[in-house]
């Protein structure tokens, strides 16, 4: 959480500086005790745990304080991002309502992190880890720095005079401490909160450690995806092309084919196509073939070498006018039967074939093409490796995100934090039947 906050408050801070800085006002009405009123004070509790056994209620309690840092830094997010100057505009009542409840959602939440962290054993930070934290803080400091020093105002340069790097960097870092100022923050609030986020993450390992998912439930799930593929295609070959779904599974039917192209110049094939687009095809086949003519020697030329023994690939870059698809497909195009992704004469001579080796000279609305079956497409064990890899991993994600959902959701129960949403000025949240089932789904 606090990880997402970092890059979160990093990246509004970045964009707020480029609109308006972060100036917003709060309001003296509906908000007026929630920042203005001077009779809330910055040690008043906004929430507390009472749970039994919880005897360190006190430590784990949110001052108005803590609470007004989060809620400014809101504020200035959705300033930068909407640009909406006041947090009084009736229209966008709801709208803060709702911040002010998920700020304070989100630091009970942060609050039992950190306390179960220690019963977990996972608030100390090994040496490595500690060391990996600082450099990711450094890291996103130098960024911000770079950032704000290309940004910040130089005056008007003399000809020739340039802004060093280093200069850049300093300068960039005195107007990020400036923006963070204004943002009720230092480099200290986001170093603390990038530690909460490394200290987070042990204890969800720790939690979820126990989970184990066997390989055979990867595959078995990989297999229910082939089957769904395999419906896919013979329901809708089209749908089957579109969905990228060869990395699972190809027909037996399908074909690699190499091609190389005599091109049509692509006005001629455009007007082409436009006559088929407007039903007028014979007017369009005719064309066809009047074009088609003078590039016929050329293309019985490519024909003459092949049967004299010559290299397919090498044709191809002497030739063919989409040479740069053999770098992007080096087996060649994966043809179906009455494939949609390709025109028609295309598909037509990839099937005029009987076997591997074969080649056989076509046309379709782009020019002459001379067309090898190259090989029948096959997915690699090392392909199906991956796969089953990939699943695997997001089983186990799953299964540990949805265990460490319901324990978070049991130790809210436990420590059963009394909000005082009056002081929020919000209506306290109705918890019904249905929305617990929800949550616990």
């Amino acid at each position: 959480m606090k990880l997402l906050k970092l890059l979160s408050i990093l990246t509004a801070c970045t964009a707020a500086v480029s609109m308006a800085g972060c100036s917003f006002k709060t309001g003296t009405s509906k908000f007026s005790s929630i920042i203005s009123s001077v009779s809330l004070s910055d040690d008043a509790v906004l929430a507390h745990p009472t749970g039994e056994g919880i005897d360190n209620a006190d430590s784990l309690s949110i001052s108005y304080a803590d609470f007004k840092k989060e809620y400014l830094y809101k504020l200035k997010n959705y300033n930068a991002t909407y640009g909406v100057t006041s947090d009084t505009q009736e229209e966008y009542d709801a709208v803060f309502d709702g911040i002010r409840l998920s700020i304070i959602s989100y630091m009970v939440e942060e609050q039992i992190t950190l306390d179960k962290a220690k019963e977990y054993g996972a608030d100390v930070l090994t040496d490595e880890e500690l060391d990996a934290l600082e450099a990711d803080y450094q890291a996103n400091l130098k960024s911000q720095y770079e950032y704000f020093g290309t940004k910040a105002d130089y005056g008007t340069l003399e000809e020739g005079v340039t802004i060093s790097e280093e200069e850049k960097l300093k300068r960039g870092e005195e107007e990020f401490d400036k923006y963070l100022a204004d943002c009720g923050l230092t480099k200290d609030d986001l170093l603390v909160w990038q530690r909460s986020a490394v200290i987070a993450k042990k204890l969800k390992e720790a939690v979820t450690k126990d989970i184990v998912i066997e390989r055979n439930e990867a595959v078995d799930v990989l297999n229910d995806y082939i089957d769904s593929v395999k419906e896919i295609y013979a329901s809708d070959p089209a749908e089957y092309e579109n969905g990228s779904y060869s990395v699972l599974w190809v027909p037996e039917e399908a074909r690699n084919i190499k091609h190389i192209l005599i091109a049509l110049e692509e006005k001629d094939s455009d007007e082409i196509m436009s006559l088929r687009k407007s039903g007028d095809i014979e007017t369009a086949d005719k064309l066809l073939q009047e074009k088609l003519a003078p590039l016929e020697e050329k293309a019985n030329e490519v024909m003459a070498k092949l049967d004299g023994g010559a290299d397919f690939d090498q044709l191809i870059q002497e030739y063919s006018a989409d040479a740069a698809a053999a770098e992007v497909y080096p087996d060649g195009y994966m043809i179906i039967p009455d494939s949609k992704m390709y025109v028609e004469g295309f598909v037509k001579g990839a099937f005029m074939m009987d076997n591997i080796g074969d080649y056989v000279l076509a046309s379709s609305d782009f020019g002459w093409h001379i067309m090898l079956y190259a090989s029948d497409p096959e997915i690699s064990q090392e392909v199906m490796d991956e796969n089953i890899d990939y699943i695997l991993e997001t089983l186990v994600t799953s299964a540990k995100d949805e265990k460490y959902s319901q324990t978070v959701k049991q130790w809210l129960d436990e420590y059963d934090y009394e909000i005082d949403y009056k002081a929020l000025n919000v209506e306290a949240p109705v918890q019904t039947e249905e929305a617990s089932s929800a949550a616990e789904s």
